[in-house]
């Protein structure tokens, strides 16, 4: 894997374009605040939240079902699983974004809290994934069949396609919805504990690490681009804190 250590905006944008021309527009970025942190979806995080999958997937559905106005279909799988996701629940997902501006937000927002962890930016490329995975050179929407089929398991015992076991899906969200729009979001599906740093080849995975010393400065610096909390969280929760860290009241 390329590995870049990045202490500028230009720098960022350099590296991005030089990776634009060799791939094309099919580029996407996540940030993190911890640059050790492994490539892997929340619920794999801990054998609990693994054990446990099932179980938070169908009381969310339950529970959210009865106070939702326009709550998803029982069976699209996919929708809950974003509703999860964008709620903070762990999910077999990994966010994404077409944006390396965005991610470096997501990569840098918590400098305050993560003062002696570099950050890290990494950028995939979803279409050589999909046909190293045995899905064809493409990118899926999340409410495929095939995306829906690879989520059925956090949903129901036993519900598992041989054919889709230990694989990762790159997949383009459909979901109506403003923040998944303004991140520029997509996801990668995860039926597999495989770490994707480990089964990326150099030509798929690079990896953009932010010193930690220099974390301030990218987040400032994203301002100048109106990348900011309530561009990123468009809700009046963010807009109002915003406003008073910007006002300092």
């Amino acid at each position: 894997m390329i590995v870049r250590e990045i202490t500028s905006i230009d720098e960022l944008l350099r590296f991005s374009s030089t990776l634009y021309n060799k791939h094309g527009m099919r580029l996407w970025y996540r940030g993190e605040e911890n640059s050790r942190l492994a490539l892997v979806p929340s619920i794999q995080r801990s054998q609990k939240r693994l054990d446990t999958e099932r179980f938070i997937t169908n009381d969310f559905y339950t529970h959210a079902k009865q106070i939702m106005p326009n709550a998803p279909e029982k069976h699209n799988y996919s929708a809950w699983v974003s509703l999860m996701q964008h709620y903070g629940l762990p999910t077999r997902m990994l966010d994404w974004s077409q944006s390396p501006l965005i991610a470096t937000f997501f990569a840098t927002e918590t400098y305050q809290k993560t003062t002696a962890k570099d950050a890290v930016i990494w950028v995939l490329v979803p279409d050589r994934l999909n046909e190293q995975e045995g899905f064809g050179h493409c990118i899926y929407p999340i409410d495929a069949d095939t995306c829906q089929e690879m989520l059925l398991p956090a949903f129901k015992h036993l519900h598992h396609n041989p054919v889709l076991e230990n694989k990762i899906l790159a997949c383009q969200s459909t979901e109506n919805d403003q923040r998944m729009y303004y991140q520029r979001a997509c996801f990668t599906v995860h039926n597999s504990l495989k770490h994707l740093e480990d089964i990326c080849d150099e030509e798929t995975l690079y990896k953009m690490v932010i010193p930690a010393e220099r974390k301030k400065y990218f987040l400032d610096s994203l301002r100048v681009f109106g990348i900011s909390e309530s561009f990123i969280y468009p809700d009046l929760d963010h807009i109002s804190s915003e406003l008073r860290r910007f006002y300092e009241i």
